[in-house]
This record gives structure tokens, C-alpha cells and sequence, in this order.
């Protein structure tokens, strides 16, 4: 009787095990690519924005936006990463590459001369779903 008990027991214990990869492996599948943080800045110091703003002067040559973002699945991927006038239509923008890490953190660089007005910084998933935006100005 305790030597079926205990095959049972095992027999058990080898089918959790067996099942709870392919079910933390579907989970991250489900979670995709999230962003944590975006700032946005002029210049970089060391991979990160020197100084976070959310309002550009067009004479500021460059548009930098560091992005760092959790990958649960630790699946290599793409996001797509555009700047877009508020209210306007949707561009293509360009893929950055993200690699199969659990965190990575990347930057994406636009020019600053466009019209003054709001835009927004938009990253998206391969499928091209929103995952974030942040909502910037550009001045004279």
C-alpha cells in the first residue's frame, strides 16, 4: 500500500514539474514585450537622457528617447518606434531590434526641426499595437 502511495506521489510530482515551464513559457508569450520607462531629451550622457523634457526647441538638432522595457519571455523581437503630430495620421516610423533578454533598454533618435506643435513618441509591437506613448512639443 505505501509503495502505491509513493508511486502515485511521484508520478505526480513529475507531471507538475513537467507542465509548469510550458505554462511560465505561455504566460511570458501572453505578456509580450512591456515598456517601463520612456524619457525623452536632447542630449545623452552614458545611455541616458542628460536632462528629461517634454518640450523641444526645433533648433535642438536631435530628439532622443530611452527606452527600457521588460521581456518576459526572453524571446528576441522588434518594436516600432515613430513620431506621429498629435491628432495626425500614423507613421511607420523604424524597428529597433530587442534581443532575448528578460530587460533591455534602447534608444531611439528623431530629428527636431519638424513644425511646432505637440507629437507624440509611439512604440508599438511587431503586430503594430500601442504599447506606449509620450506626448511631446516642439517650439520655435
Amino acid at each position: 500500500m505505501q509503495r502505491r502511495t509513493w508511486i502515485r506521489s511521484f508520478f505526480i510530482l513529475g507531471t507538475l514539474l513537467a507542465i509548469a515551464p510550458v505554462a511560465a513559457a505561455q504566460d511570458g508569450e501572453a505578456g509580450g514585450i512591456n515598456i517601463r520607462e520612456v524619457q525623452v531629451g536632447t542630449a545623452l550622457e552614458g545611455g541616458l537622457v542628460a536632462s528629461p523634457t517634454t518640450s523641444i526647441s526645433r533648433t535642438a538638432g536631435r530628439i532622443f528617447a530611452v527606452i527600457r522595457l521588460d521581456n518576459p519571455s526572453r524571446a528576441a523581437g522588434t518594436i516600432q518606434v515613430s513620431l506621429e503630430p498629435v491628432g495626425g495620421p500614423q507613421r511607420g516610423g523604424f524597428t529597433l531590434d530587442i534581443p532575448a533578454r528578460p530587460r533591455y533598454r534602447t534608444v531611439a533618435r528623431f530629428g527636431a526641426s519638424h513644425p511646432p506643435g505637440q507629437y507624440r513618441i509611439v512604440i508599438r509591437n511587431e503586430a503594430g499595437a500601442e504599447l506606449e506613448s509620450v506626448t511631446i512639443t516642439i517650439t520655435e
